[in-house]
């Protein structure tokens, strides 16, 4: 399970702020979004979820979850079997330092037993980099070097490193990791083919986004292992797939709702990636994404995008009766061989109620049906 802390309903005041506006207060409270979202995630455990997941944003409306690890901390704390993962950790925007540091006391908070999926990637949003204070134009060389630093420090007792942007003497992390494991099996994500080379090279596993068609991952999954293999690290783990995921009575039901939220989803995607304007894919090593081919976003204008993005939404994304989706559920993995499948319940406008209704109505009557697929990973 994976939880966005969306704020849809500040897009229009927050982009008048950014242009200097006189605005008035938002017309939900960050608050209350927090609240609701830490309420949902309360349940993960007790209806029958395998994991909790943590994605990663900056400085905008789309995903209030700026630091994976503290809300994985507060999961860890609150639960006693579930393992959790990073979907992703932006490494350009971190010390690496303080990175390992925090990955280590996660790890003692969840204890012995207990895993972390350490999923990563380079960004792509320009606010978020600027927030940071991060030149995107870096991003690609600081992902690098971050990701080098982390893996010896969860692996190395005393390390050195010596880099373009980060250089380290003598250096140790305290309290010492419980396990090297989240740096031996790092997942990589991405959305662009220079990303996926990249990664594939390096060892990663594929770590997905719901931007993408069933057709576009099968194909690009043997590129990922041949260009694996070619490098010495033999064929990925299957992908962790991260679906949007609405449960219903009826059909009728969850498509009406989902016209609704799917649509809210994908136009939230517009917003926070800038898409139709000068600062989508601008700085250097993203000149994929200008492309239509780059990365599944359409042609490159914000109504193609929405409309390439509710297309896949309705096709491949988990939705409707209980029946709907344990079948798309068995197809996926028939089709891809997942390691984790995330569910992601809330979005858009979706009112607490409503994905607490759906999370319960999957627990009780999908999670019975693809038990055998659980049971064989």
């Amino acid at each position: 399970m994976g939880f966005l802390f969306q704020n849809y309903t500040d897009w229009e005041r927050f982009e008048a702020l950014e242009r200097g506006e006189e605005v008035g207060p938002p017309q939900k409270p960050d608050a209350e979004i927090m609240a609701e979202q830490f309420a949902l995630a309360d349940l993960v455990e007790p209806l029958g979820w395998d994991s909790i997941w943590a994605f990663e944003q900056h400085a905008q409306p789309y995903l209030m979850q700026p630091n994976p690890l503290a809300f994985l901390m507060r999961a860890a704390a609150r639960t006693k079997k579930i393992d959790v993962g990073t979907m992703l950790v932006v490494l350009p925007w971190w010390n690496p330092i303080r990175l390992a540091e925090d990955l280590a006391y996660l790890q003692h908070v969840l204890g012995p037993g207990r895993e972390i999926y350490f999923g990563v990637g380079r960004g792509l949003a320009r606010r978020n980099f600027k927030s940071m204070g991060i030149d995107p134009d870096e991003a690609r060389g600081r992902f690098n070097e971050v990701f080098e630093i982390v893996k010896k420090a969860f692996t190395e007792e005393m390390f050195s490193y010596e880099g373009e942007y980060y250089s380290y003497k003598d250096v140790s992390i305290r309290p010492a990791p419980l396990s090297p494991n989240p740096l031996l099996n790092p997942l990589g994500g991405y959305t662009s083919e220079p990303s996926l080379i990249e990664l594939a090279k390096r060892g990663f596993h594929p770590l997905t986004t719901p931007n993408k068609t069933r057709e576009s991952y099968e194909e690009e999954m043997g590129r990922f292992n041949a260009i694996r293999i070619e490098n010495g690290h033999g064929p990925a783990n299957g992908p962790v797939l991260q679906v949007m995921t609405f449960c219903a009575e009826s059909e009728a039901e969850a498509k009406e709702a989902c016209e609704q939220w799917f649509y809210e989803n994908a136009n939230a995607t517009n917003h926070a990636y800038e898409i139709g304007t000068e600062n989508f894919g601008s700085a250097k090593g993203f000149e994929a994404y200008k492309s239509a081919e780059g990365s599944d976003f359409g042609d490159g204008t914000p109504e193609s995008t929405i409309q390439t993005l509710l297309t896949k939404f309705f096709r491949d994304a988990v939705w409707g009766t209980p029946q709907m989706c344990a079948e798309r559920i068995i197809e996926l993995e028939e089709q891809f061989g997942l390691s984790q499948l995330v569910n992601v319940t809330s979005f858009g406008t979706m009112p607490a109620e409503r994905s607490e209704k759906s999370m319960r109505l999957f627990a009780e009557q999908v999670m019975p049906k693809i038990q055998h697929l659980r049971d064989e990973n």
